[in-house]
């Protein structure tokens, strides 16, 4: 079971387990999610390991893998629970969800990974490279910390 903590707290707390897997671990995604099912009581085992499919921008470059990451943490707050909630049920998770793909536009200037990471992960040499380089993956882990601070005011904001 999660502890209570503040909007302040949470924010705090997620931006740095986010940061941390990611500069650890790598997985863009994966780590905005790690974080809030840990400082949430969200743990899914399945849910995370879906989440995997999501790094390296889909896994080609494309819709940032943290950003999706947090829309998944936004959709486990507020997402619809049962099909049959129609159009209706979607509404809440959907609403979050733009927010936060608009701040992290906004603050990034894409959602595209291949155009804040600049390779191509299909290219395994290429990927590699930016693995093993200290400076770009700290890029990446100060983007996935971010992402995940931005998601936890989200949550603040509907709490």
């Amino acid at each position: 079971m999660a502890k209570k903590m503040s909007k302040e707290e949470l924010r705090k707390e997620a931006r740095k387990k986010a940061h941390d897997y990611e500069l650890q671990c790598h997985g863009c995604s994966q780590s905005v999610l790690l974080a809030f099912q840990e400082l949430l009581g969200l743990e899914d085992e399945l849910t995370f390991k879906a989440a995997s499919a999501l790094c390296a921008g889909l896994g080609m470059g494309k819709t940032c893998g943290a950003l999706a990451g947090g829309v998944m943490v936004l959709g486990l707050k507020q997402g619809r629970e049962r099909i049959e909630q129609g159009v209706e049920g979607l509404i809440p998770g959907l609403m979050l969800a733009q927010s936060l793909v608009q701040r992290f536009e906004q603050e990034f200037g894409t959602t595209v990974c291949y155009e804040i990471a600049g390779v191509d992960w299909t290219d395994f040499e290429a990927a590699m490279k930016l693995v093993n380089d200290p400076e770009a993956v700290e890029k990446c882990a100060q983007l996935v910390g971010r992402t995940a601070e931005m998601v936890a005011e989200l949550i603040g904001e509907e709490g």
